[in-house]
């Protein structure tokens, strides 16, 4: 009981703490709406899910997380969060203030490119290493302790844990008065979430 505790304590800290998946899922409200927000959350959830799969089966036949996955992973969110960086202060440097009455609008206009947010969401969890090393720690302390079921139980509720708490966030941002003041400073959040992005870029380099 006391090691489960811990776990949801420290999920919770980690979920408070914005990140990288935090900043993708702002941009892509503020750029194409709730719908795709969702797609995105549905992509980190999958992502963290495949992360969680990774580690365990690096335990069973391996013994030990595999280090060499950790350094490729690295590189690899390097380079995502610099191409999520660019994309953002492009964005910026177009970005227009819409008018309330045209949001729906824009949202219609870019309905085709929706599954595009789930892989963008994806691609944030599976290649952000700051994930799959805090999901190995956790998983290096359950794995011992627990039988298969329980195993699998934590899992699944790290996993739900997460998409709950990102569906709650796009469903407040995207509270009527939240949305026309995002709206209203879109040009500065957009630098921001680049600036974000390029932090968590500099971190990963560095580590």
């Amino acid at each position: 009981m006391e090691l489960f505790l811990t776990i949801v304590v420290t999920h919770f800290i980690a979920l408070l703490t914005p990140g990288a998946d935090f900043f993708l899922i702002l941009k892509t409200l503020m750029q194409s709406k709730i719908k795709a927000a969702r797609l995105t959350c549905m992509g980190i959830a999958v992502g963290n899910a495949i992360i969680l799969l990774m580690i365990y089966c690096s335990l069973f036949l391996l013994g030990q997380v595999n280090t060499e996955i950790l350094v490729a992973m690295k590189w690899l969110g390097v380079l995502y969060f610099a191409y999520l960086a660019v994309q953002c202060f492009r964005a910026a440097r177009s970005a227009q203030i819409i008018p309330n009455t045209e949001l729906e609008d824009v949202a219609a206009l870019q309905n085709k490119a929706q599954f595009t947010h789930f892989l963008l969401g994806l691609g944030s969890s599976l290649l952000n290493p700051k994930n799959l090393m805090f999901y190995s720690v956790l998983v290096i302390l359950v794995y011992p302790q627990y039988n298969f079921l329980q195993n699998f139980l934590v899992c699944v509720w790290m996993v739900g844990l997460v998409l709950i708490w990102n569906l709650g966030m796009v469903k407040l941002m995207n509270a009527t008065i939240y949305l026309s003041w995002l709206n209203q400073h879109i040009h500065y959040l957009y630098y921001l979430a680049g600036s974000s992005f390029i932090f968590f870029m500099l971190v990963l380099i560095l580590s």
